[in-house]
């Protein structure tokens, strides 16, 4: 299922990228760059790859049960059929709240509950690295949203659900 997100993903950079690049000039006001543009759909690709971790985690007997119990709430979400930025009239755009709920829950547990980087396999060190330079794409692009998205995260992370209800209950 994950590589069908991951085609998905590509297909519709491929097919949207102009729709993409005007939805992004849009919320920026006009002023963006390739290089930008280049960022924030290398970080939606990032997103398969790390709900593919997350899934990891949860399979792990060594996972701490919040990262399970949070990495949980974040897979759940991805199947929602709403959220903040649709993706039916947005492409690829849309996406990239998803992605941002994805790569921000896949850091957050790291920090949280995975401290001891030592212990992390290599591809999961250069994943981290990676998601901790591309997420200020969409944190300067989207911060109201990224704003939400932070808050309910923080909440499971901190044992607290209603955060995350009232968020899908509030998209549905």
């Amino acid at each position: 299922m994950l590589n069908a997100l991951d085609n998905q993903l590509r297909l519709l950079a491929q097919d949207y990228y102009p729709k993409f690049r005007e939805n992004i000039k849009e919320r920026a006001g006009g002023h963006v760059n390739e290089e930008q543009l280049g960022a924030l759909k290398e970080f939606i690709f990032l997103m398969p790859i790390t709900l593919k971790q997350l899934s990891i985690y949860w399979n792990r007997k060594d996972t701490p049960a919040e990262a399970k119990r949070v990495s949980g709430f974040i897979i759940t979400y991805i199947y929602h059929p709403r959220d903040l930025l649709p993706e039916g009239k947005n492409n690829l755009f849309g996406y990239l709240d998803d992605a941002y709920l994805v790569v921000q829950a896949y850091l957050k547990i790291h920090d949280h509950f995975l401290k001891d980087w030592r212990q992390l396999p290599p591809e999961d060190l250069e994943l981290t690295s990676r998601a901790r330079k591309l997420i200020v794409a969409p944190q300067m692009l989207i911060p109201e949203v990224a704003g939400k998205i932070d808050k309910m995260i923080e909440t499971l992370i901190n044992g607290d659900q209603s955060e995350f209800l009232s968020f899908v209950n509030n998209h549905s």
